[in-house]
């Protein structure tokens, strides 16, 4: 939920750390509604759960389209000579599910 909250946000012109932000507050506020403790997802060695990481990942990329139209806005420099095309940005929006939530177990491990 929170990836494609962000998702949304960036092609309807939000930040993207502004809207990373909302995002955020949408997946807390889902996670205590649920009570649910986001602890819960992660293993021992702090990854998140197999079974949780490819529902999140199947989840996630329900918004696969609107990644696409989001990832040129995402991306603000790349190396010379590499262009955004069309197969690049495909690609970066089949990843995306799986970087989105590495992002938690940065900041799991970071902990």
């Amino acid at each position: 939920m929170g990836a494609c909250t962000w998702i949304f946000g960036i092609t309807k012109g939000k930040d993207p750390s502004d809207a990373l932000r909302i995002a955020d507050q949408v997946l807390i506020a889902l996670l205590k509604g649920n009570n649910l403790d986001i602890n819960s997802a992660f293993n021992k060695e702090g990854f998140i759960k197999e079974n949780i990481k490819k529902e999140s990942t199947y989840r996630i990329n329900f918004c696969k389209e609107e990644t696409k139209l989001a990832i040129p806005k995402l991306i603000k420099k790349l190396p010379e000579g590499i262009e955004l095309d069309e197969e690049r940005i495909e690609n970066l929006a089949t990843v995306f599910p799986l970087q989105y939530l590495s992002m938690f177990e940065v900041m799991r491990k970071g902990k």
